[in-house]
């Protein structure tokens, strides 16, 4: 991350709310993308960090993208756009990585994951 790029510290619970939001929005968009295509061809997808203004396109087969959602807090990301305080890189892999949350923005993840199982 460049040094001038955002850094929430533990308190700044604004920042990392913007950021782990703006990481479920890419997320619910690669859903619908991957709701849309026949899971034969690999499939463009956005990266899902946190990062203002991202765009960055990652090509994945349906496996690999269904390998990274197989739990709520594992997001795709572009190698180095995880955001420290917020991304743990659990994977990294040629041309994509993928993070985990924690805390806040665990939370936030949990509650806005279209695949969690509701509690019983």
């Amino acid at each position: 991350m460049p040094p001038d790029a955002e850094r929430p510290q533990r308190d700044d619970t604004q920042l990392v709310r913007r950021i782990a939001c703006a990481e479920i929005n890419g997320r619910r968009v690669n859903e619908a993308i991957e709701r849309g295509a026949d899971g034969s061809d690999p499939i463009a997808f956005l990266c899902e960090c946190g990062r203002l203004g991202c765009t960055t396109k990652l090509t994945l087969t349906h496996r690999q993208y269904e390998a990274v959602r197989v739990s709520f807090e594992r997001f795709l990301l572009a190698p180095r756009h995880a955001v420290e305080g917020i991304d743990t890189v659990v994977e990294e892999h040629p041309t994509y990585a993928v993070a985990t949350k924690h805390g806040q923005a665990a939370m936030l993840a949990h509650d806005a994951d279209e695949r969690a199982v509701p509690d019983a």
